[in-house]
């Protein structure tokens, strides 16, 4: 097995198969729980052994908001909505005033 160790002995990253560049070798037992629980940096190499990182913080997930090209995209389908409300109603008051004159303007 390959591990991938930074400086402060933390697991970032493991293979079974091939190689990372970077890594160093690991032949000795693995916790029965690691391949289930790995997450970068949850463990550590400690006197050539697999432990559990004490010191782990789960990372936040990174904020989702939209950016300016999706902001700017919203307001145009917005603004061709509106648009098209408009035109849909000009187009029946054009019909009614069709009508009317058809009509002799008695509707």
């Amino acid at each position: 097995m390959k591990l991938l160790v930074n400086e402060n002995n933390e697991i970032e990253a493991y293979s079974i198969w091939g190689d990372i560049e970077g890594a160093i070798d690991f032949t000795e037992t693995v916790p029965d729980d690691f391949y289930e629980k790995f997450k970068p940096s949850f463990y550590l190499l400690k006197n050539n052994e697999i432990v559990e990182n004490p010191n782990y913080v789960a990372p936040k997930p990174p904020e989702v908001k939209p950016s300016d090209l999706e902001k700017q995209v919203a307001t145009l389908g917005y603004q061709q909505m509106v648009d098209s409300h408009t035109i849909e109603t000009l187009q029946k008051q054009n019909a009614q005033m069709a009508y009317q004159i058809m009509t002799g303007g008695n509707a």
